[in-house]
């Protein structure tokens, strides 16, 4: 069973992902505030750290350094999330065995792909088309649902409310459930439930002070029915909602109680949630940026598509961005300083202009470590490559696992 040890100083946010990939088959540890992190580290051994930065780093830097300085531990890969960042300082990560970093609030579709991919596991997420919003004005929070129910997003909304709740210091919170633009049946029952549930986990909401939205039937049967509901009100009338639920001395304009007061949410909300409900998938594209998040960026710098392809599949395994280069002049082109964290370089291939390269970097103490990964044991073109500048040759083939191995202890050793 693959294991991950989660060190993230939010309890939501740690709760949440416990749970995500607990359903996955994953195997899942805990630290808080990496007072214990390195011993459960050391413990566990696990495949993969999903690590959260927060404003104060001196306890991270002291983790990662203890984590590189362990040959047991220093080719983990760690998946980061935080506050916005310098690129300088996302790219210095790359050298602790980071691979991704995910700025707050994170898009999770995205996120889990890259845990799926780092673990070679299918972390499932569901599909459904939806979109789930949340805010809030005073005591009152208005969740809209559209499009459909999607069990992820519902999962999240448990968090997100539970996050805004708390941040809010909300006593008795007021809810709005708004369904007016979902037409459900009692094929949707168990993910009616499912939100339903998710709103009343909280302790602090009370089953009196929510109230759903809808102009459907079955959602006045399914909570008519169910005892667990007495208290829920459904209705397809929002006046009569706002009237229950806010203090008439506001102001006696139903309208302008929605659009002044209700609708406008609060300032700053979004940007200090750690929780997003929105997905990458959102945007209606169907073209994804695979370098969303990454840390580790590779250039490689073959003609042959097949061994390129094959390299950059092996370095996208651990959600590190790689570029392709048929030739050097394309790389020498396209490289700047900081762009690359590790190149892999066929010396052989006429086009690669390899020891041109090679002589260059020599001259630049920015310059990326450089794999040489060619077909041929010759020992005058090994001493020659190791003594222009390659940190290290490898014959090709090699097994997956032995290239990103090599990659990562370099990275671990470039301080």
């Amino acid at each position: 069973m693959k294991s991950v040890l989660i060190i993230d100083a939010h309890p939501l946010f740690r709760d949440f992902m416990k749970d995500k990939l607990s359903a996955g088959k994953i195997e899942v540890n805990t630290a808080t505030e990496n007072r214990d992190a390195f011993t459960k580290m050391i413990t566990s051994l696990p495949n993969l750290i999903i690590m959260d930065r927060v404003d104060t780093t001196n306890q991270i830097s002291d983790f990662l350094q203890k984590k590189i300085s362990d040959p047991n531990t220093a080719s983990i890969p760690i998946i980061m999330t935080g506050p916005l960042i310098d690129k300088n300082q996302i790219g210095a990560l790359a050298r602790y065995g980071v691979v991704k970093y995910f700025t707050k609030p994170i898009k999770f579709d995205l996120f889990f792909e890259a845990v799926g991919n780092i673990l070679h596991l299918s972390v499932v997420m569901d599909s459904t088309p939806c979109v789930l919003d949340i805010h809030r004005n005073g005591n009152l929070i208005f969740i809209e649902v559209a499009l459909g129910l999607n069990r992820e997003k519902l999962a999240l909304l448990k968090f997100k409310l539970a996050e805004m709740i708390e941040r809010e210091e909300l006593e008795s919170p007021k809810i709005i459930i708004m369904l007016t633009n979902l037409d459900l049946t009692f094929i949707d029952g168990l993910n009616l439930e499912y939100l339903i549930d998710n709103v009343l986990d909280n302790p602090k909401v009370h089953r009196k002070n929510v109230k759903i939205l809808s102009l459907n039937e079955f959602v006045h049967d399914l909570v008519d029915g169910h005892s667990e509901y007495d208290g829920i009100e459904v209705t397809d009338n929002l006046p009569h909602i706002l009237n229950t639920l806010v203090e008439s001395s506001i102001t006696t304009s139903v309208s302008d109680l929605i659009a002044e007061r209700i609708l406008s949410g609060s300032s700053g909300e979004e940007m200090s949630s750690s929780i997003e409900t929105r997905f990458y998938s959102d945007n209606g594209s169907m073209e994804k940026d695979d370098s969303v998040g990454s840390v580790f960026s590779v250039a490689v710098i073959d003609s042959n598509p097949q061994s390129a392809d094959n390299i950059q599949k092996i370095f996208s395994s651990v959600g590190a961005q790689s570029d392709i280069f048929k030739s050097g002049q394309e790389f020498k082109d396209a490289y700047t300083m900081d762009k690359y964290s590790i190149v892999i370089l066929d010396i052989l291939d006429p086009a690669s202009n390899g020891f041109d390269i090679l002589k260059e970097f020599r001259a630049d103490r920015f310059a990326p470590p450089v794999i040489v990964y060619s077909a041929s044991a010759q020992r005058d073109v090994i001493v020659k490559v190791l003594s222009l500048g390659a940190s290290l040759y490898l014959m090709k083939p090699q097994k997956p696992e032995v290239l990103l191995d090599k990659a990562i202890s370099l990275l671990n050793k470039k301080i």
